[in-house]
C-alpha cells in the first residue's frame, strides 16, 4: 500500500504545490481535493486573518483533506541599508509610473499566529519550505495529529527533516519552479543544484519516511516514472499555475503558455532567495548591473510594489513569473479536472 495515500487519506498520489502569493485560491485547493489529489494553501505571506478566511472558504467547497504550506524561517526583518538597490528599482518604478521606494524596510513574521490558526481550524496537514519548524511547533502539530511534510534539496536536509519528526519528505529537484527549498543559502547561494532523478534516488536510500518527488513534472509519463523509481507521490506547481481556478494573473498565464523550456533562470532579485522563473527585463537588467540582492525577505518587500503594479498593468516584464523547467509543455489554460485527469487516467 502507498504510504502517502494511507497517511493523507487522498485517492491519488498527486500534490498541488503550496505556491505563495495569491495563486492558491480556495477554488483551486478545493477543486484539487475534490478530484482526489492533495490541494495546498500557500500561506507563506498570509496574515492570520487571511489564512483563517481561506481555510474556511476551502472547507465550504470540499469535505476532503487539504494542506497548508508555511515558510519554516523567520520573516521578521528590518533594514535601512537599501539605497543601492532602491536606486536600481526606482528606474523600474519610473517605467511603471509609480513613486520612488522608501529608504527602509520592516517586515512582520506571522508564523506563530498562523500555526495557532492551523490548529484551531483543524487543518490535517502542514508542509514547509526553507528549513525546519521549531521543536515547539512540531510538538504541537504532532500532539494534534497533523501530518508534517517537509521539503529537502539534498540528503542532509532530508535526514534533518526525518530526525525532527516530519512524516514525509518532498525531494525538490533543481528543475523546480519558484523558490528553492534549500535550508542554507549561504552554503548554497543559488540553492542546492541536484537534479530530481539523482536527488530522488539518494533521498529514498537515505530515509525511511515516504518521499515525494517535485521539480519540472508536468506529465503522466513523468509521474509514472517517478513512482516506479520509488516516489510515493509527485508534487506539481507550474502545471497548476495555468489552471482556470488558480489566482494567477492573466498576463502571467500568457507568459507561461508562450515560454519554452530554456526560458527559465534562477534569480534572487525578486525576493532575496534563489527562485526559478521565466527570464524578463527585470531579471536581465539587474543581473547586468550586478548590484547584490538584499537578503530575504527584505528584497521581497522592496520589489513588492513593482510586481503588484506590473500585474495590474498586465506587464510581464516586471513580474516574478515563477515556473519550472517543463514550462514549455504548458500550451493552454485548463481546469483542475482536466489537469488531474490527464495525469491519472
Amino acid at each position: 500500500m502507498n504510504r502517502f495515500l494511507q497517511l493523507t487519506s487522498v485517492n491519488l498520489p498527486i500534490i498541488q504545490a503550496g505556491m505563495a502569493g495569491g495563486i492558491t485560491t480556495p477554488e483551486l485547493v478545493a477543486a484539487v481535493a475534490n478530484e482526489g489529489a492533495l490541494g495546498t494553501i500557500g500561506a507563506g505571506y498570509m496574515t492570520p486573518e487571511s489564512l483563517r478566511t481561506t481555510i474556511r472558504q476551502v472547507k465550504q467547497r470540499t469535505k476532503k483533506p487539504f494542506a497548508v504550506n508555511v515558510f519554516a524561517t523567520n520573516l521578521q526583518a528590518f533594514s535601512d541599508d537599501v539605497s543601492a538597490m532602491q536606486a536600481e528599482l526606482n528606474k523600474f518604478r519610473e517605467e511603471l509610473g509609480i513613486t520612488s521606494g522608501i529608504d527602509h524596510v520592516q517586515t512582520i513574521d506571522y508564523l506563530h499566529k498562523n500555526m495557532e490558526v492551523i490548529l484551531e481550524e483543524k487543518v490535517p496537514m502542514v508542509s514547509t519550505a526553507f528549513g525546519l519548524l521549531s521543536k515547539e511547533h512540531i510538538l504541537k502539530l504532532k500532539a494534534n495529529q497533523v501530518i508534517l511534510i517537509g521539503m529537502a534539496t539534498n540528503v542532509e536536509e532530508a535526514k534533518q527533516l526525518e530526525a525532527a519528526g516530519y512524516d514525509m519528505i518532498v525531494a525538490q529537484g533543481y528543475e523546480a519552479g519558484g523558490h528553492r527549498g534549500t535550508f542554507d543559502i549561504n552554503k548554497y547561494p543559488n540553492g542546492c543544484d541536484i537534479g530530481l532523478i539523482s536527488l530522488l534516488a539518494s533521498v529514498i536510500e537515505a530515509v525511511e519516511a515516504p518521499v515525494i518527488a517535485t521539480g519540472g513534472v508536468c506529465s503522466k509519463e513523468q509521474l509514472e516514472g517517478l513512482l516506479a523509481m520509488g516516489a510515493e507521490a509527485v508534487q506539481l506547481g507550474t502545471r497548476f499555475l495555468a489552471a482556470k481556478e488558480a489566482g494567477t494573473a492573466d498576463s502571467y498565464k500568457a507568459a507561461l503558455i508562450k515560454a519554452n523550456d530554456e526560458d527559465t533562470v534562477i534569480t534572487k532579485y525578486f525576493s532575496g532567495r534563489p527562485a526559478r522563473g521565466i527570464v524578463n527585463t527585470f531579471i536581465k537588467e539587474l543581473e547586468q548591473k550586478q548590484v547584490p540582492a538584499m537578503p530575504f525577505p527584505i528584497q521581497n518587500d522592496l520589489t513588492k510594489d513593482i510586481r503588484k503594479v506590473a500585474q495590474q498593468q498586465a506587464n510581464p516584464q516586471y513580474q516574478s513569473l515563477w515556473a519550472g523547467q517543463r514550462v514549455g509543455s504548458i500550451t493552454r489554460e485548463e481546469t483542475v479536472s482536466e489537469i488531474i485527469q490527464s495525469l491519472s487516467k
